[in-house]
């Protein structure tokens, strides 16, 4: 394996992570408001809708842009959209804070699933035939444990920090996700 492709497996992992840390914090900020399991349970099926929605747009973008470009918008559009979702929970709770948080989590969970789907066009142009199966099984292994570790952990991380100081960590780890891409070298990526 090369180097770029373990850069490729730590954003995925700070990704993952971001994205499961910043689920919980949003479903315990509506659950801590409006008292409602329901509604809070909302954000996890508005997350999978989106997620399933971006792998049916993936065609109108595949054959336009390198998959690499668009891992890297992704991020920096999920960095913005948290921005956005922290000064939303900073203010007073009604039902246009509510509204506005489902929609946000459906848009950062829209960009989260291109993410997933272009990695696999990366992993193809970063590792030769003979290694693809190994790379793959390897990021799939990295994924599975560090997601069970992130909503293992992630419940300890909200307990200490709280809903919004909870998406600033986000933030980070997409943007330490970003900044791995950045060090994935253009020239080696293809459509």
């Amino acid at each position: 394996m090369t180097q770029r492709f373990y850069l490729l497996a730590a954003s995925q992992v700070t990704a993952n992570v971001g994205f499961v840390l910043y689920t919980m914090a949003v479903t315990s900020y509506i659950k801590e408001n409006t008292g409602s399991t329901a509604l809070a349970s909302m954000i996890t099926m508005t997350s999978l809708l989106a997620r399933l929605l971006s792998g049916l747009s993936v065609p109108l973008l595949a054959d336009t842009y390198k998959s690499i470009h668009i891992m890297r918008s992704v991020q920096v559009m999920q960095i913005g959209m948290l921005v956005g979702l922290y000064v939303l929970l900073t203010q007073e709770f009604t039902v246009t804070v509510l509204t506005m948080c489902f929609i946000i989590v459906g848009i950062i969970s829209f960009f989260n699933g291109f993410f997933s789907i272009f990695k696999t066009s990366v992993v193809r142009s970063l590792v030769n035939d003979s290694q693809r199966m190994q790379a793959n099984s390897l990021l799939s292994t990295i994924d599975q444990t560090f997601l069970f570790a992130g909503w293992s952990l992630g419940g300890f991380i909200l307990s200490l920090t709280g809903s919004t100081q909870s998406l600033f960590i986000t933030a980070g780890l997409l943007s330490l996700s970003f900044v791995c891409l950045l060090f994935i070298k253009e020239a080696c990526i293809y459509k």
